[in-house]
């Protein structure tokens, strides 16, 4: 071998060293990110994943707050906008069910709350349920949003029930998926929802969801960091909402317009009796059950519940009044 290509060879075995010794370096540090902030790391996989399904990233001003939010879906589509819950972003309760809505041709949005997600967080605020549906209203004003099919989940429902009672103008059809608003007894201890503990973490996926597979110790230390950061959102929300201040019970019935109650049939947070009271309540709903589901049955079963849901916003059914309940399946399916 000359000493050119001796020299050539030499120099590409430095190169290659370097490359491996660059790409080992990005490997631990991305591991080093995923065991010391895994919600993070979930959040924005997440968040790719429905830019990936036509959804853009959104940001406003209202009432001097910052506001995120998520838009997707054809200008010329029915608007349709969705509500989180409670401790939660718009994105993580959304991101089965949107693409969906979105490839049927609704334009949709998806807000992150006041206190919630990348949204402002002002330590001023009660995090009510009013306070929280006054702005949901500004949201909707501020876009020149009218005549929307409003959706909300668990506290979101309350909180989209609560804006199509204030402002029924705004409000073409109402979806509450396993909601919150009447009252009930909590059948577990509150404060798991701002978990200090590990096992405090297990009660409270236990309580979510069904089956759900344990969370890694690592998980489990991020969310409790998490809840040392932004818990004290959660514990105004619930100590407004445990005051008996907003709650629909006697406003309920007021709802006129075409309603859609979804809910999981094992949900051991918000309980069934909770939806058929709101069916009773509003004759011309439909209520939806789903053998199986829990409390995020729109994000555990959304394979299940997409086809009542476009059927419902497309106005072809189901049948008012009617009560529906789909079996179980063994697996759930996302997008």
């Amino acid at each position: 071998m000359d000493a050119n290509r001796f020299g050539r060879s030499s120099a590409a075995r430095v190169i290659v060293t370097r490359l491996a010794f660059i790409v080992l370096l990005l490997i631990l540090a991305l591991s080093v990110v995923v065991w010391r902030a895994p919600l993070w790391v979930g959040a924005e996989l997440t968040l790719f994943r429905l830019l990936t399904d036509g959804f853009h990233k959104r940001s406003m001003v209202i009432n001097g707050y910052h506001v995120f939010y998520l838009e997707g879906g054809p200008e010329s589509g029915s608007p349709v906008v969705l509500i989180h819950g409670l401790g939660s972003k718009s994105q993580q309760d959304w991101v089965a069910l949107a693409p969906y809505l979105v490839r049927a041709g609704y334009h949709v949005y998806a807000m992150d709350l006041l206190g919630y997600g990348r949204s402002a967080k002002p330590a001023e605020l009660t995090y009510s349920i009013s306070e929280e549906a006054k702005f949901v209203e500004s949201f909707l004003d501020a876009n020149h949003l009218t005549s929307v099919a409003l959706g909300g989940e668990s506290m979101g429902g309350w909180i989209a029930a609560t804006v199509a009672l204030e402002r029924p103008d705004l409000v073409k059809r109402l979806m509450l998926f396993d909601s919150a608003g009447m009252k009930f007894q909590l059948s577990f201890d509150q404060a798991i929802f701002t978990p200090q503990t590990e096992q405090q973490v297990d009660e409270l996926m236990a309580v979510v969801s069904p089956n759900l597979p344990p969370l890694p110790q690592f998980v489990k230390a991020d969310y409790i960091r998490k809840t040392k950061r932004y818990g004290w959102v959660t514990q105004r929300a619930l100590a407004s909402m445990s005051s008996g201040a907003d709650d629909l019970d006697e406003k309920f019935s007021a709802l006129k317009m075409p309603l859609l109650i979804v809910w999981g049939k094992q949900d051991a947070m918000t309980p069934l009796s909770l939806g058929e009271s709101m069916h009773r309540a509003a004759p011309q709903s439909t209520l939806a059950i789903y053998d199986g589901c829990g409390h995020i049955a729109v994000v555990t079963c959304t394979n299940q519940i997409v086809p009542t849901v476009l059927s419902f916003l497309s106005g072809t059914g189901p049948e008012p009044g009617k009560t529906i309940e789909v079996p179980a399946r063994k697996h759930f399916l996302m997008p």
